[in-house]
């Protein structure tokens, strides 16, 4: 498999994220006008929708594109209906066909915006589920079902059209990796979705599927339900400590993480952990185990232990 990755973009408040991964040999695509152009108005100031929109306006003037014919109720739409609009907008603008909404996609990256806003993180490597290509892989729904798959990520004050500026209009330094996921004919599916932040304002995610002509993505209903977890009593031999998780799902539990004190500090992969304690300082010490499924759903146990002085 080849994979073409585009590293994440920080820029004062906002932060933005594209991945692509595909089952066929990639080619190289340059884009014309990959530059970044200043905001106008300055809608991260003001975080207001109808500013980012201006700007997106002025911005697509400089492409020679003419003003955003948004529906009469826009503004009475969620920012996750918003931003497909705006999408497809700027595709069928370029001669591009729309893409189509999946609910099953859009479940995916609502989880996934919840992961990255609940555990403070901002990646497509999620330290309970891995990378992008593993969660791919590791939900039924996807597995083996896709040619091409692309995940934009967005931090941002003005949830739908503040992210839209982003991918397109200021993404140089991502060599317009998001604006690449948009604009890609090959691309026909995409799932949309968002949680407030506390950070960024908000945090959302794209996720974008071309089916696979030989095995046929047949969108099966979202998964909702997040996996039962339990960790079990720690047990302290020596200095080597053993604990066993037990983990259900509806569909099934596809990754166990455990940490040691706080996320990050992953020590165990799997229901078991074995962990040799003889480099711990004294004192109380916390076991965080998360249990993950394919949709992204999680749910998580703990245990505390005490090491004698």
């Amino acid at each position: 498999m080849r994979r073409i990755t585009v590293m994440l973009l920080l820029l004062l408040a906002i932060a933005v994220g594209g991945f692509l991964v595909s089952h066929r040999q990639p080619s190289v695509a340059l884009v014309a006008g990959c530059v970044d152009i200043p905001a106008s108005p300055d809608y991260l100031s003001s975080k207001s929708e109808t500013d980012a929109i201006v700007a997106i306006d002025n911005a697509r003037a400089e492409e020679n594109l003419p003003a955003l014919r948004l529906p009469a109720n826009y503004y009475r739409l969620g920012p996750a209906q918003q931003q497909l609009i705006l999408i497809n907008l700027e595709r069928t603008d370029r001669r591009l066909p729309p893409l189509q909404t999946d609910a099953t996609l859009a479940q995916v990256a609502l989880a996934y915006s919840r992961q990255m806003s609940d555990l403070h993180f901002f990646s497509h490597t999620s330290p309970i589920s891995g990378t992008f290509t593993n969660r791919v892989d590791s939900n039924p729904a996807t597995a083996n079902h896709y040619s091409l798959a692309a995940e934009n990520l967005a931090g941002n004050p003005v949830a739908a059209a503040g992210p839209i500026y982003e991918y397109m209009y200021d993404d140089s330094a991502e060599n317009c990796g998001h604006r690449l996921n948009i604009l890609d004919p090959n691309l026909t599916l995409v799932g949309i979705n968002w949680v407030r932040d506390s950070e960024y304002g908000s945090i959302s995610a794209q996720e974008f599927l071309a089916p696979a002509p030989w095995n046929p993505y047949t969108s099966p209903s979202p998964d909702t339900i997040a996996p039962a977890v339990t960790a079990g009593q720690p047990l302290l031999k020596g200095s080597i400590l053993t604990c066993h998780v037990l983990a259900t799902d509806n569909v099934g539990v596809v990754r166990i993480t455990w940490f040691l004190d706080h996320v990050g500090n992953q020590v165990s992969l799997g229901p078991t952990l074995t962990l040799d304690v003889s480099h711990l300082s004294p004192g109380r010490h916390m076991l965080l185990v998360y249990a993950v499924d394919g949709a992204l759903n999680y749910s998580m146990s703990s245990q505390t232990f005490t090491i004698r002085p």
